[in-house]
C-alpha cells in the first residue's frame, strides 16, 4: 500500500537540531519561521521524535498563553520540581505558604501568578518577577542533563511574553544555561539580528519544497509521475502537497 513518510526534505534543519541537542554545535538557539502550512509544527514533532533519549524535550505552545507564569510553570512541571529548589523557595516565600505547588500545570501557574501579583503594586510585581526568573535561570544553569525547550506558534503569544522571550529568555540561553537548547517556531519569530544573541542563533525560513526528488522520497510508493504532478500543481506548498498526495493514496488503495 502506498504510504507517506512523516516529513519531506528539511534535512538541514534536522541535522543542525540534532547537533544542537547533542551539544555538538556552537549555537543553542534555533528560529524556524514560515507562513501557515510550511510544516513548522511537523518539523518540531520530528525534532521531538528524533531527539536522543537522554535529552529532555519540553514542548510549549504559545497559542492562548497570556503570562510568563504559564511558561515557567510548564517547564518546572515537565522537568520536575526537584530540579528547581531555588525557584520553589522563592515562590513559597512570596506566596507565604498559601498555595501548594503541585504536579499540575494549572495549579503551578496559579501559584506562580499569585507569587508575582498578589495584592502588590507594579514595582513590587516587577521585583518579584525578577527574583523568580533569576532563581529559575539559576536552577536551569545547574541542570546536568541536556534539555530542549521548544516554543510553537510564537506569533500567538501576547506582547509581554514575546518581549520576555526575546530579551530575557534568549539572552539567558545564549549566555548562562549551557545545557539548554531552545527552538522557537512561528509565522513570526524573535528578530534573528538581535544585537545580544543574534550572532549565536540558527534562523531557518521555511518555504515551498520544489525539489521533486524530495517529494518522491517522501511518498516513495506512488508513481513518480503522480508525485511530480501533485507537487507541481501545489507549487511545492508542503501542507497542500501532503493533502493531495494523501488523496491520491486513498484512490490508489481503493
Amino acid at each position: 500500500m502506498p504510504k507517506l513518510r512523516n516529513l519531506a526534505n528539511r534535512t538541514k534543519e534536522l541535522d543542525i537540531f540534532l547537533k544542537m541537542a547533542a551539544g555538538d554545535h556552537d549555537c543553542r538557539i534555533m528560529l524556524i519561521e514560515g507562513v501557515s502550512g510550511m510544516g513548522k509544527t511537523s518539523l518540531l514533532s520530528r525534532f521531538r521524535h528524533e531527539c536522543p533519549s537522554e535529552v529532555k524535550f519540553v514542548p510549549f505552545d504559545c497559542k492562548g498563553v497570556n503570562s510568563i507564569a504559564t511558561f515557567l510553570a510548564e517547564v518546572v512541571v515537565d522537568l520536575g520540581h526537584e530540579n528547581f529548589p531555588r525557584f520553589l523557595e522563592k515562590v513559597k516565600f512570596f506566596v507565604q505558604g498559601g498555595v501548594d505547588f503541585s504536579e499540575n500545570d494549572i495549579a503551578a501557574e496559579k501559584t506562580i501568578s499569585i507569587a508575582i501579583n498578589s495584592n502588590v503594586d507594579l514595582a513590587t510585581q516587577d521585583y518579584r518577577l525578577e527574583q523568580l526568573q533569576q532563581a529559575f535561570f539559576d536552577d536551569l544553569a545547574l541542570l546536568e542533563h541536556r534539555t530542549v525547550i521548544s516554543l510553537d506558534t510564537y506569533q500567538d503569544a501576547n506582547d509581554s511574553l514575546q518581549a520576555w522571550i526575546e530579551t530575557k529568555w534568549l539572552r539567558t540561553v545564549d549566555r548562562r544555561v549551557k545545557n539548554v537548547v531552545t527552538v522557537i517556531a512561528g509565522q513570526s519569530v524573535p528578530n534573528p539580528n538581535n544585537s545580544v544573541w543574534g550572532d549565536n542563533c540558527e534562523h531557518f525560513l521555511l518555504t515551498a519544497i520544489i525539489d521533486i526528488q524530495a517529494w518522491c522520497e517522501f511518498c516513495s510508493d506512488l508513481p513518480e509521475a503522480a508525485i511530480k504532478a501533485a507537487a507541481i500543481s501545489c507549487e511545492g506548498h508542503p501542507k497542500n502537497t501532503h493533502q493531495t498526495l494523501s488523496l491520491l493514496i486513498e484512490r490508489w488503495s481503493a
